[in-house]
């Protein structure tokens, strides 16, 4: 009996992946919980296992391609079963055999010539043969001319997919944030009692070797902020609002395979150590690669670029995430204190949300208790 492969949804806003490699291949004897295929999704390398044991009775899609969510990848089938043949023709022809051009090629209705050995070759090195020149008789294509086309491209093509595959992600999220009605506001934030309240916490860690980060207090401030006003805590999506009861905080950071935006879970819950620790974990994770979980079920956001040269900036909203905050360069600034000239430390904070799901005043009451709980970041601890 078949069981298909089909490519599942890892978190809200996940559409396709692209297929990166199969471990695997037709005709494969495999067993329940082996692993397939590397996919990649929303920056993401996970690895889907087989749901059955048997035999891969066939590939539907290729490295390189991509897949929707829900669609089926493969094909498994008993040991001793076989699939009906299917445009299996074309493989039994000898040298004359002809190929039809992809139908990306929507304009071209010509037919490439190539030998079998060169075609099995081109499609063990995912060759498209439309783009190959044959050196051969009238033009066929050899297997020489595959390798010396593999030879000459494989370094630029594994350079653009690579990128492509990062970027394409990112670029899909962009392209999705720009279609959202946002509004941003920015205020300035006084930092004294925070860097204060992050030196104390630098002794009372020292038994954990952990170094508090303004980063870890500045996603308990946003945490405690969130549960006062909890439509930030929201996604908007077909026309719905979502509210959650759990308030995971998505952190974005350049990472080496670009843009990623771990989640931590349950911020409400946790003390700033906790997030801290969890924040280290994450950082020792993305030296091997992140899971799709890591990344899931993310409902704020928050960019930090405080060790850059930026003052302030309009973040872009992670869809359907409905807000996110960004931290801009530690500046300083003078003040005076009781009839003395002082300097004190301060920095921007922008706070992007989706005008369809907030308004403008409860959007700025919900920046000034973002504010508020770093002037007392003591009390937002527990």
């Amino acid at each position: 009996m078949a069981t298909n492969v089909y490519l599942p949804q890892w978190g809200m806003g996940m559409n396709d992946a692209t297929i990166i490699k199969w471990l695997t291949k037709e005709g494969d004897l495999v067993k329940k919980g082996d692993q397939l295929v590397e996919v990649e999704s929303s920056k993401v390398n996970a690895e889907i296992e087989s749901p059955e044991s048997g035999k891969i009775g066939k590939i539907l899609y290729e490295e390189g391609q991509v897949a929707k969510v829900g669609e089926i990848l493969a094909i498994i089938i008993g040991e001793n079963e076989t699939l009906p043949e299917e445009n299996n023709s074309e493989a039994s022809k000898e040298d004359n055999s002809e190929i039809k051009l992809p139908s990306t090629s929507k304009k071209i209705k010509e037919t490439v010539q190539i030998t079998p050995r060169a075609r099995k070759l081109a499609k063990e090195l995912n060759i498209d043969i439309s783009l190959v020149k044959g050196t051969g008789p009238n033009g066929r294509i050899l297997d020489d001319d595959i390798k010396s086309f593999n030879s000459d491209n494989s370094k630029s093509s594994e350079i653009a997919e690579n990128i492509s595959g990062i970027r394409k992600v990112i670029a899909t999220r962009m392209t999705q944030s720009n279609e959202i009605p946002s509004v941003t506001l920015v205020s300035k934030v006084v930092l004294d009692k925070f860097n204060e309240y992050q030196k104390i916490l630098i002794s009372e860690w020292r038994k954990d070797k952990i170094r508090p980060t303004s980063q870890d207090l500045l996603i308990k401030c946003l945490s405690n902020a969130i549960k006062k006003y909890p439509v930030f805590n929201s996604h908007y999506l077909n026309n719905e609002i979502k509210t959650f009861d759990d308030i995971n905080i998505g952190y974005a950071f350049a990472a080496k395979q670009g843009l990623v935006v771990p989640v931590i879970k349950n911020t409400e819950k946790k003390s700033i150590i906790e997030i801290a620790k969890t924040i280290r974990e994450y950082s020792k994770i993305e030296k091997t690669g992140f899971k799709p979980e890591h990344f899931s079920d993310g409902t704020f956001s928050i960019t930090n670029l405080s060790s850059t040269v930026v003052d302030y900036f309009d973040p872009l909203i992670n869809p359907p995430q409905v807000g996110i905050i960004g931290i801009g360069r530690t500046l300083n600034e003078p003040s005076i204190d009781q009839g003395e000239l002082k300097d004190r430390k301060v920095a921007h904070i922008s706070l992007t949300f989706d005008h369809r799901v907030v308004d403008g005043f409860p959007a700025a009451k919900f920046l000034e208790e973002i504010i508020k709980n770093i002037n007392e970041p003591s009390i937002i601890d527990g």
